[in-house]
Order: C-alpha cells, then sequence, then structure tokens
C-alpha cells in the first residue's frame, strides 16, 4: 500500500487539533472541521505525531484517534520526525515560538491556527522565519477557503455589483480570535488590499456592553469546561493587556471599528449579538453573507428601471479546514503562493492591532502600518 506523500505533526492537543470533531455537527463549514480529521481523510497527509502541554489532553488524543506517538516537547517531536507540514494549534499567546521553530527547523508547511500571536513583534519574526525558509503558510480563517465566499468574492471582483465600496460586519465578540475570521473576510471580499488606517473602541470593563459572567473562555482540561472570562484591563506600564485573576487569557471584546484600506473601500465592523453577517455594498448593488453563511446572495439593480436581479450561492465542495491544507500542499509543490499567506495573514494583524492602538488613544485614527509593535494581547 501506497503511504501518503506529506508526514505530519501537529502541536496543541485540543480541540482544532481534533478534538473538536465529536461535538461539531456538520454545518455550514462542513466537517471535518478538526485538523487530525482533516488530514486523515485527505489521503495524501498522514499524522505522524502529536505534542501537547497536557498528559490528559494527549490521552484523550491516543484514546479518540488511535495515536500513540505523542510529545510534551514540540521541538523534540519536530526534531525527531522531521515533518513536512506542522499545524500550530496552540492558544495564540503561545503560538509564535512554535511557528517559528518549525520554520527554523525544515518544516515545508505550516498552518497556523488564529489569531496568529500576541503582539505585532512576534507575527514580525514570525514572519522573517517563514520567509527566510520559504515555507508555505496558511492562516486558519476558514471563510476565505469555503466555498460559497470564494464564489462571493469572485462576484465581486467580476463587478456583480458595480464598484465595491465598503463591507458591513455584525458580530458582537472579541477582538483576536474571532475577529480575526472578520477582518480576513472583510479583507478576502474586497480584494486583500493593504489596510492603511484603523479606528475603534475596546468594551471597557462595567460598560453597558460587558457581557461579565455570561462570557466564557477556553474550554480547559479534560471536561472542556468553561468558567466566565471577566474582560481585561490595560497596564500602561507594561503595554499589555493584563488577564483577570485567575486566567491567563487577556482578550479584549471589540466594539464599533472601521479599517480603510489603499484602494479606497473600507470595512465597518458593528458589534451586534446573534450571527455573524456580512454585507459588501457597491455602485450598483450588494453581496451578502447572512446566517453566518447559511444565505448567501448577490443583488444588483437592472440599469435603466427598478427590477432586481438576484443570484443565490449554494456552497459546494470540501470542507474549509481541507482546503487549506490543500493550498498549503498546492504550494509546496507548485511555489503558487496560499490563499492565506503570511503577508495576508500580517495584514489582519495589523488591523487588529491598529484597532487596539486607536483605543488606547480614545478612538482616533491610527495609521497603518503600526508603529509600536510591543502591545501584547494575550488571546486564545
Amino acid at each position: 500500500m501506497k503511504r501518503p506523500a506529506y508526514r505530519v505533526a501537529i502541536i496543541g492537543a485540543g480541540r482544532m487539533g481534533g478534538l473538536l470533531e465529536d461535538e461539531s455537527p456538520p454545518n455550514r463549514f462542513r466537517k471535518p472541521h478538526g485538523h487530525f480529521a482533516a488530514y486523515t481523510a485527505m489521503g495524501q497527509t498522514e499524522v505522524v505525531a502529536v505534542a501537547g502541554h497536557s498528559e490528559g489532553r494527549l490521552k484523550m488524543f491516543t484514546e479518540r484517534f488511535g495515536l500513540t506517538n505523542t510529545y510534551l516537547d514540540y521541538r523534540q517531536m519536530i526534531e525527531k520526525e522531521k515533518p513536512d507540514i506542522v499545524s500550530v494549534t496552540t492558544q495564540a499567546f503561545k503560538r509564535a515560538e512554535p511557528i517559528i521553530f518549525a520554520a527554523q527547523h525544515g518544516v515545508r508547511g505550516i498552518y497556523a491556527e488564529k489569531a496568529l500571536c500576541a503582539s505585532l513583534a512576534e507575527a514580525d519574526c514570525i514572519a522573517d522565519a517563514c520567509k527566510a525558509n520559504n515555507v508555505a503558510f496558511n492562516f486558519g480563517a476558514e471563510r476565505r477557503h469555503h466555498d460559497g465566499y470564494i464564489r462571493l468574492r469572485e462576484a465581486i471582483a467580476r463587478g456583480d455589483i458595480g464598484e465595491p465600496q465598503f463591507a458591513i460586519t455584525f458580530w458582537y465578540t472579541d477582538l483576536m480570535k474571532h475577529h480575526s475570521h472578520s477582518l480576513d473576510t472583510v479583507s478576502m471580499l474586497l480584494g486583500d488590499p493593504a489596510p492603511i488606517w484603523a479606528e475603534g473602541r475596546l468594551v471597557e470593563p462595567g460598560a453597558p456592553r460587558d457581557p461579565k459572567d455570561s462570557r466564557l473562555g477556553p474550554r480547559e482540561g479534560t471536561d472542556f469546561s468553561q468558567r466566565p472570562l471577566p474582560i481585561p484591563t490595560y497596564a500602561p506600564a507594561e503595554n499589555r493587556f493584563v488577564p483577570p485573576p485567575g486566567h491567563e487569557i487577556a482578550e479584549p471584546m471589540m466594539g464599533f471599528a472601521r479599517v480603510g484600506y489603499a484602494n479606497g473601500t473600507e470595512g465597518i465592523f458593528v458589534p451586534r449579538t446573534g450571527q455573524t453577517e456580512f454585507e459588501i455594498h457597491g455602485t450598483e448593488g450588494r453581496a451578502y453573507s447572512w446566517d453566518d453563511g447559511g444565505d448567501i446572495r448577490v443583488r444588483r439593480r437592472s440599469r435603466g428601471n427598478s427590477e432586481v436581479d438576484e443570484k443565490i450561492i449554494r456552497p459546494t465542495g470540501e470542507s474549509p479546514t481541507v482546503c487549506i491544507i490543500r493550498d498549503i500542499i498546492r504550494e509546496m509543490k507548485t511555489g503558487q503562493r496560499t490563499a492565506g499567506n503570511i503577508d495576508i495573514t500580517m495584514q489582519v494583524a495589523e488591523a487588529e492591532f491598529g484597532i487596539a492602538h486607536s483605543h488606547l488613544q480614545g478612538g482616533g485614527c491610527i495609521s497603518l502600518p503600526v508603529a509600536d509593535r510591543s502591545l501584547y494581547i494575550a488571546s486564545h
């Protein structure tokens, strides 16, 4: 029997590494969703080892997937197993060192979950390591690899709504882990122009939008329990957001924000609870993704009359997780850069930290790239 062409190692024995597969029903992002299940489904790839910081989680991985080759030290795993591709699914503030180590130790492809890391200084080091070592890199912002959003982007690029002017996101969530998705999706739908300015406010503790104990932190332990995760505070002397007592995560919630792009378009982010939704407004129509991709359509007013032409997009094809991996393999084979390459990912990071800096300066407009690379946000 022919062995798969690519050896894979996963750093992070948690939910995105694979353990969410049983709790995640088939939906618009379609299974396989977790990294392990996606690699296993493809045929070209084989997960040869998994590293984690918890014996309990590694034991769960072994029991669920039958993989017995586990490590508590990802460095040892990479040096011994020599994988072609590495997935980094740790919490974001623990992600920079494994990505850089993998890039510098012979790994040809890296699939990193989001947010990328905890500071722009870390992001710069990641970008330098990936470029210096010709690593095929992809970011875990799934909508960029979702067939429905890809076809929506193609419709916009084709001129189906005229010239795009701005994109609105409706979502109330955290700045880094989840708005990585929305910032990346807006950028993609507008043609991936460089962000040149950002402004916005984060939610302050005790403010009307403070979710208090209703906001739950990451799933912990072997029972995946969750605890309330209060909003962090900012420590000026350390230039970092400080986690609540007893927590490692210092992830702020995002209020209203705007990002301006080099092609004259704009992203507008509205903090509204409920399903994630996008609207792209053009000179001759609008494109929509409602109900978190459950309803995707393009509407254009016919020239010279009041009639409206509407096209509904029904996604097909493989899951975004599988498409992300195939994209990495394509770059490894052909040199064609991935859709979520490190330069695209850096644009998302610049916008995220630009919004955070805007908040710290009273909500004013911040030019991008951000001058201060040291602001630290311990995202999950």
